[in-house]
């Protein structure tokens, strides 16, 4: 399945039974062998009042949870979304975490949101059959795990709190995006792409330092020009003869710096951002590149090493190299469709 743009989005099955089971099996022991708080004793009118209070609590939450915390294209995004999928975390993220890890899942139900827009704009939904068919290889799966022996896809969504049309809501974005980019990709094009790509096929690995100028947490334009002057900079400092790796400890935002930037060595893809391995596998031994942005910020990138693969034959592989194509085209269509979205976010 097309795995690659779906799971980003966190709702995905791979991404609910990948949370240890036993953490949440330990919750459910606890609250079992945890003893009810004793109830102390109150004057009448305390006990009247309490449940008013109860009431007024969920009631509160009843109203938050139905709060818009975004729309897309005017379909809206509600807290309740969010808070179902953060749930699924149990106790597994710490305070610090929490705002970030609410930014993703936002971000992942934009995502989905825009997507089902496409598919259903586009008439390109998957038939019935195919997402049938697509459960029941899941259930299989459910079935052939040993750490779920015994329970049904049903009862391993709910206990994440996810649910069958969750479930469905993926699939049909995956089947769908499947049928959309595979069209037109006859193995004359999927070959072609192999050659042009062969290192992210054959187990090369570059060695690869940076210098960052981290932008994240830039928000004007004025911040950006000076983040871009201050990177050229630096690569002409670098072609003037300065050391790399004493301009990594100097100047870079990345915890890489203590080694001269050093990160390793990396592979085409899975490892880094895209922009940065393209670049990085463009690269000979020795040289340094001009400066390239990513969502990270400007890099200057040298190649140290260069640690070559070994064959590997196509027709071994063309599933694997069609289904990378389809992303990058899924990758592309994502960008230009949340560019030109009307997207606003509420919190």
């Amino acid at each position: 399945m097309f795995r690659g743009v779906i799971k980003p989005l966190g709702i995905v099955l791979g991404g609910i039974l990948c949370v240890h089971l036993s953490v949440f099996a330990a919750e459910t022991d606890t609250k079992k062998s945890s003893p009810p708080a004793k109830k102390a004793k109150a004057a009448p009118k305390t006990e009247t009042n309490e449940p008013k209070k109860e009431e007024t609590t969920a009631a509160k939450q009843e109203d938050n949870s139905k709060k818009v915390v975004a729309t897309v294209n005017g379909e809206n995004i509600t807290q309740k979304e969010v808070d179902k999928i953060f749930k699924r975390f149990g106790n597994q993220i710490g305070e610090d975490q929490i705002p970030a890890v609410t930014k993703q899942i936002l971000d992942g139900l934009i995502t989905q949101k825009i997507l089902l827009q496409f598919i259903k704009d586009n008439k390109i939904e998957a038939s019935q059959a195919d997402i049938d068919a697509e459960l029941n290889k899941i259930r299989e799966d459910v079935k052939a795990n040993p750490a779920l022996k015994d329970k049904t896809l049903e009862e391993v969504l709910e206990s994440h709190g996810g649910s069958i049309d969750d479930m469905k809501k993926d699939i049909i974005i995956s089947l769908s995006l499947e049928k959309y980019f595979g069209k037109g990709l006859d193995d004359q094009k999927v070959k072609a792409y192999f050659e042009q790509n062969k290192a992210a096929y054959d187990g090369t690995e570059v060695k690869a330092s940076h210098v960052l100028i981290d932008t994240r947490q830039m928000k004007t334009d004025a911040e950006l020009s000076q983040a871009k002057e201050k990177i050229n900079k630096i690569k002409a400092e670098v072609d003037a003869g300065k050391d790399f790796a004493e301009a990594a400890k100097q100047y870079s935002d990345c915890p890489s710096k203590e080694r001269g930037g050093d990160l390793g060595f990396i592979k085409r893809k899975g490892q880094v951002v895209e922009p940065f391995a393209a670049k990085a596998f463009e690269l000979k031994a020795g040289e340094v590149s001009a400066p390239i942005k990513t969502n990270f910020g400007y890099h200057i990138i040298k190649v140290t090493e260069i640690k070559k693969g070994t064959d590997v034959n196509f027709d071994d592989i063309k599933a694997d190299v069609k289904q990378d194509m389809m992303s990058e085209s899924a990758s592309v269509l994502l960008l230009q469709l949340k560019q030109n979205a009307k997207i606003d976010i509420k919190v």
